[in-house]
């Protein structure tokens, strides 16, 4: 079980993945028409929707967090826990639809190569457990639930994937989960409560 800064971790995880394939590849000459020193950044929904719209590079949306439909079944005595499913938005930006196509080609290319971020990937200290894993689903998303992400931001379409993160499980670290008790009252008479009524 996770943190609850896993949620975030994961997008910086991402982005540290692609950048860190960026660097290796653009060392050895293997990028091809991708610039060695492409722009790749985490950026949220707001900044997305109100900023100035990039100029180029790769950005990375998390824009649905979502429960997971494989939860674990909760003990009365475990603490609380959810799992979760994120969904991302990565776009392409550049002035030319050749160098558009060619990041997001590669970036395409990277998550299938990567689709397990286990803990070597994970970043975020105290945030993970030894055993965490997290799975990097490419969606099969219709040209209509595409345009309404972009609708949704007000901005034009840009040439886009989404995909899914999964399972993160998060939950608070152990811990006294109920409220304390401030007060105690209790009650006692010595009645007949069948006579008080008029019972026989």
């Amino acid at each position: 079980m996770a943190g609850l800064g896993a949620i975030n971790q994961v997008g910086e995880s991402l982005v540290a993945l692609l950048r860190a394939r960026r660097d290796l590849l653009g060392a050895e000459g293997r990028l091809g028409p991708v610039p060695p020193a492409v722009e790749i950044a985490h950026v949220s929904l707001a900044r997305l929707a109100s900023a100035a719209t990039p100029t180029a590079g790769l950005t990375l949306t998390p824009y649905r967090v979502a429960l997971s439909e494989h939860q674990t079944p909760r003990a009365a005595t475990s603490p609380a826990m959810l799992a979760l499913e994120l969904h991302y938005l990565l776009a392409a930006w550049s002035p030319t639809g050749a160098d558009e196509q060619a990041l997001l080609g590669w970036a395409m290319l990277e998550l299938a190569g990567h689709p397990v971020l286990d803990r070597s990937l994970l970043l975020g200290t105290g945030v993970w457990e030894r055993d965490e894993t997290v799975q990097v689903v490419l969606d099969r998303q219709s040209e209509d639930a595409l345009f309404r992400v972009w609708d949704s931001l007000q901005q034009k379409l840009r040439l886009s994937i989404t995909f899914r993160a999964r399972v993160i499980r998060i939950g608070l670290e152990p811990g006294q989960d109920a409220l304390p008790v401030v007060a105690t009252r209790f009650g006692h008479a010595d009645a007949d409560p069948l006579a008080e009524r008029g019972g026989g």
